[in-house]
């Protein structure tokens, strides 16, 4: 089943729900930045394919719609698996603002999530919880 959500601001969202896990990370942003009348918290989904641990969809909430377009790019196509200090490294080479270090916090706290999962033993072959 596939999900097609629309954002204000941004390219629609489409996500296959059977056969993937969403690991999610959030950050707080400073103090200076977070707006009176949202959250100021940076949330990251990395939406994962269980079989391959293949990065299959990113979203960044409370990031411009450039910088969450980068991360996406980044991040997509990466295996949840694998080491994210490639990404983050690159993220910050490359979005220079005053929220990036909590949004590679947030990224970096996704990928822990999913190793969270790992050492709980609730995994499969490819390192992420199975879909009920």
């Amino acid at each position: 089943m596939e999900v097609e959500l629309g954002r204000s601001g941004a390219s629609a969202l489409t996500f296959k729900t059977a056969g993937t896990v969403i690991f999610v990370g959030h950050a707080r942003l400073p103090q200076s930045l977070a707006p009176r009348d949202a959250s100021p918290v940076i949330s990251v989904e990395l939406e994962t394919d269980v079989g391959s641990g293949t990065i299959i969809g990113v979203s960044a909430k409370a990031v411009p719609e450039l910088g969450a377009r980068l991360v996406a790019g980044l991040l997509t196509g990466r295996n949840i698996n694998d080491s994210p200090q490639g990404a983050l490294e690159e993220i910050r080479r490359r979005y220079i603002c005053p929220s990036q270090k909590a949004l590679t916090t947030a990224i970096l706290k996704a990928f822990e999530a999913h190793s969270r999962s790992r050492q709980a033993n609730l995994t499969n072959g490819a390192g992420i919880m199975p879909v009920a």
